[in-house]
């Protein structure tokens, strides 16, 4: 064998080709790491030491100790990273208390190969009021003595705190008179609005505020209906699912204040409400059947937020690098349900709202309103029925001058003429003679071939014409009599002092008088 040709250029070449390419099949492959620069800051009031582990793809990890660093010093290093690797850093202070970890993936830092990465160290301060549950929230609120009304309201239209929001500001103010038809829930009139006898007075003002933490994943034992209505109070403000909330209110009772010359009932019966009285009597068919119906309403306090204001700070959980990838957090916690951040150091404007009115309390005058209708209404029929009298009394007088005039033998029935002097003479004397009258008979025609007896027939004519239109008088005058006693019986019904029975009152004395909740969407100004 030529040895010699073995070890020629040529042959060489080839055997190292084969070597290298044994070895390079006989070991796992060798995978080249970059290198990333990371700008590491101290956010903690304390010293650290700042560490970082590289966790490979088949489960192996390194931890290496990187630098040290002063409470707000910030240094830059570079640390190689292996395709398929994920680097953690994290920091520990003297007490043995760890950071966060921020996490970066290899695919994450190649995508920011030309940048910067800032990586804060961030060690969570102890929280000492721990989150608490929405029925938490809502005891806190059912016992405070101005936030309660929040429960009292409509969980329906919590969706934006609508229910304050309805204008409740412009309102009519107390001492407005206000007629309501309750089917439809509407005005029926324009409000009469108080004039020279009004005034009023804050009867009551009290402040108020609240702060708690709380997160609304939590249930407790409280009242399901409380939880939703908070629930609810939430997607209002917005708030996702962890929050710092402070509340402060002020509330005021505002209440009517008459004159200290006048009470309610003068106000009721004063000349100004009279027009506006008519106008609502004006609006009612039937008082007997429709007395339901109608509410005539004196506006007498309100239940005013004088100022609400809901202040709030949203927290988030603290999951992996995404959750630090955009901004810094403000604030890093450690609280009862994990280390949680939030965007802002101070608490933010959720919701306010000034001068609204929560309830309204009135004096309800339907009673006295269809009592002054039917007294109104019969004082209407005595006119009336007065007029109709004066009418009869003047037809008999007219009946029994003519009765007078027509009297066919006044020698026989001497009838008293009335004074023409006299304007209104009695009608008594009129009735006790008409009472004592009786109707003429005709006289037969003289049937004589006798010449006076033409004569005769023509005075017989004469005479029974009168008699005609006497008795035609006289039973006219018995009729009118007739009627006016009917009247007189009306009068006297109509004038006792006992009338039919009153609609039922809310009040047995002028003292008594008591105030009724109303539905505030009525005192609304459009």
């Amino acid at each position: 064998m030529n040895f010699s040709a073995l070890f020629t250029p040529k042959a060489n070449r080839r055997s190292l080709l084969k070597l290298l390419l044994i070895v390079l099949l006989s070991f796992p492959v060798l995978v080249i790491a970059k290198g990333f620069k990371f700008k590491i800051k101290n956010t903690a009031k304390t010293n650290v030491a700042v560490f970082y582990k590289i966790s490979e793809k088949s489960g192996k990890f390194k931890l290496r100790a990187l630098l040290k660093l002063k409470p707000g010093e910030e240094k830059i290093k570079e640390v190689a990273v292996s395709k398929g690797d994920t680097i953690a850093f994290y920091g520990q202070d003297a007490e043995d208390q760890t950071s966060l970890t921020i996490k970066k993936d290899f695919a994450l830092l190649d995508q920011n190969k030309d940048q910067l990465l800032y990586i804060p160290i961030i060690i969570p301060e102890k929280e000492t009021s721990n989150f608490e549950s929405l029925e938490g929230l809502s005891v806190k609120l059912e016992h405070n003595k101005v936030l309660n009304f929040l429960l009292k309201m409509d969980s329906t239209s919590m969706s934006s705190l609508s229910m304050l929001e309805k204008n409740f500001q412009n309102v009519y103010p107390l001492g407005t008179f206000i007629f309501v038809d309750v089917k439809s829930n509407r005005l029926l009139l324009p409000p009469l609005e108080p004039s020279f006898w009004n005034s009023s007075e804050n009867y009551l003002t009290i402040q108020d505020s609240l702060y708690a933490m709380v997160n609304k994943d939590r249930r407790g034992m409280a009242s399901a209906q409380v939880a939703y209505f908070v629930a609810k109070m939430f997607d209002s403000l917005r708030v996702n699912n962890t929050a710092e909330l402070e509340f402060k209110a002020k509330l005021s009772l505002i209440r009517w204040k008459p004159t200290p010359t006048a009470n309610i009932y003068q106000v009721f019966n004063d000349k100004a409400v009279e027009t506006f009285l008519q106008n609502c009597y004006a609006q009612i068919d039937s008082p007997d059947q429709e007395y339901q119906r109608y509410r005539l309403y004196f506006l007498s306090s309100y239940e005013r937020i004088d100022d609400l204001e809901i202040y709030g700070k949203q927290y988030y959980n603290f999951g992996n690098e995404a959750d630090l990838s955009l901004s810094t957090p403000a604030e890093v916690f450690s609280t009862n349900l994990g280390v949680m951040y939030t965007k802002n150091k101070t608490l933010s404007n959720y919701y306010s709202v000034q001068n609204a009115v929560l309830r309204t309390k009135a004096y309800d005058f339907t009673s006295l309103l269809f009592n002054s209708f039917k007294k109104n209404t019969r004082n209407q029929i005595i006119a009336n029925t007065r007029a109709d009298q004066h009418k009869i009394i003047a037809a008999v007088v007219d009946e029994y001058k003519s009765l007078v005039a027509y009297n066919p033998d006044p020698v026989k029935l001497t009838l008293q003429a009335l004074d023409p002097k006299d304007a209104e003479p009695s009608i008594v004397p009129i009735q006790t003679t008409v009472n004592n009258l009786s109707p003429y008979t005709n006289m037969a025609q003289d049937t004589s071939k006798a010449p006076a007896a033409v004569d005769h027939n023509y005075k017989i004519d004469a005479y029974n014409n009168k008699v005609k239109f006497f008795n035609s008088h006289l039973k006219e005058i018995n009729s009118l009599l007739k009627e006016l006693d009917q009247t007189d019986n009306d009068l006297d019904k109509l004038s006792q002092n006992n009338p039919d029975k009153a609609f039922s009152t809310t009040s047995n004395s002028a003292g008594l008088l008591k105030e009724i909740e109303v539905n505030s969407q009525i005192v609304r100004k459009e």
